[in-house]
């Protein structure tokens, strides 16, 4: 059995994955957080999702190595 990356994929306060999020962002026309929050999508919890979604947003990825969201690339 191959080892598999543990991946984050979903707001845990709505319990709702990243590529439902970005579907229904698409459908309601939001282009950011607080847009998706004013249509009560998600991001309205913790707020552990709000780099995720912020990456989500601009690249379209929906899956994401917990942490990588916080590594400075220009380094």
């Amino acid at each position: 059995m191959a080892y598999e990356r543990r991946t984050v994929k979903m707001c845990v306060c709505h319990r709702k994955k990243f590529e439902v999020i970005l579907e229904l962002a698409k459908e309601h026309n939001c282009r950011t957080i607080e847009e998706i929050k004013e249509a009560d999508i998600a991001c309205n919890g913790c707020g552990m999702c709000h780099p995720y979604v912020q990456k989500m947003l601009i690249t379209g990825e929906t899956r994401f190595v917990p942490g990588d969201v916080y590594v400075n690339s220009e380094n």
